[in-house]
């Protein structure tokens, strides 16, 4: 089952990417009369979108056995979610990896804490807050929003760890065409949870202990959500799938939307912008492996590329030399 939208949507999509675009490059300049008709253009999306009734949940498909020639020309070249279920089952990080069982082996570690699900998401913390990953095992269940391990670097500072995986299976996955490649970490303690956010690079997400839930939108969504321009290379929406408002943000309560819950050994593909918000219902220990395809990611949503490319804060300069180190990227994003 797919998401449904209105007849009209891609044209008004086309005009809110026109708005958004300019906002970024022209900032201050026309601002008044760009709010007055994205605020119209929000009263046609509602309108729009009303005779379709309550927006539906609609489950991600799970594949057992899903063949990599599948995977890349129906999901991959569609941007589809999905999820290799059981892909990584036997792999040994799933098999050995817990909490205890890291802080055991790497509990002195440093871990830089990313403020990524403030009580306010307009009121991001940039400066980074620093911990042991032993210390963060010990706190992550008593204070999970405070002591969530974005972005670790373990498999960076220990590339031993990366036999724990079938790396050589990642690498084939990734296109060709393609700049870099990251293994990312996760590490968080029950009810621990990410706002609502959405980036450029594809992503395959492995889950190796506890559970993960996602909630997703499409690209196309960009348009529902009013991401706010900061001119980052990260976009995020101050919309709550757990706690919605439609007051501030009607069309939502009339758009389909994607979910899924990861169980350990399950391998998600988080398409290319893709908009999507996470919890942990339990301890959660999972590992992203992404990369930027270019003229991919252009097709799948091209103002999001363009905004991604053109951004300031930080500009690319500084993002290509730290991509194995997102905290350093995260600590430059500035609200302006």
């Amino acid at each position: 089952m797919r998401h449904r939208t209105p007849r009209q949507f891609n044209a008004l999509v086309a005009s809110y990417r026109k708005y958004w675009t300019q906002a970024h490059f022209l900032g201050p300049v026309g601002r008044a009369q760009r709010e007055a008709k994205l605020q119209a253009l929000q009263d046609q999306l509602l309108q729009a979108f009303k005779p379709l009734g309550p927006g539906r949940e609609i489950p991600i498909e799970r594949r057992k056995n899903l063949s990599d020639r599948e995977f890349l020309e129906v999901y991959y070249r569609q941007g589809i979610p999905v999820i290799f279920q059981g892909k990584a089952k036997h792999w040994q990080a799933v098999q050995d990896w817990s909490p205890e069982w890291l802080s055991q082996h790497y509990g002195e570690d440093p871990v830089a804490l990313i403020d990524a699900a403030p009580q306010d998401i307009e009121a991001i913390d940039y400066e980074l807050k620093y911990t042991t990953l032993a210390e963060l095992v010990k706190e992550m269940d008593n204070h999970p929003l405070e002591k969530y391990s974005r972005f670790n670097r373990l498999l960076y500072d220990h590339p031993e760890l990366h036999s724990h995986f079938d790396v050589a299976w990642f690498k084939k996955l990734r296109s060709p065409l393609s700049s870099g490649q990251t293994f990312q970490v996760f590490i968080g303690g029950k009810n621990s949870h990410t706002h609502l956010h959405a980036a450029a690079e594809p992503n395959l997400f492995t889950q190796i202990y506890g559970q993960k839930h996602w909630v997703f939108y499409p690209p196309e969504y960009d348009a529902l959500l009013r991401p706010p321009v900061y001119r980052n290379p990260y976009f995020h929406s101050a919309y709550n799938p757990d706690k919605p408002d439609y007051a501030a943000y009607p069309v939502m309560a009339h758009a389909d939307y994607y979910t899924c819950l990861l169980e350990p050994g399950d391998v998600l593909f988080n398409p290319s912008s893709w908009w999507h918000h996470i919890n942990n219902p339990t301890g959660s220990i999972g590992m992203g492996f992404r990369w930027f395809p270019l003229p991919h990611v252009w097709k799948m949503d091209w103002t999001q590329t363009l905004l991604t490319l053109c951004a300031t804060e930080p500009p690319l300069w500084h993002v290509l030399p730290h991509r194995d180190n997102f905290a350093k990227i995260f600590s430059h994003m500035k609200k302006k």
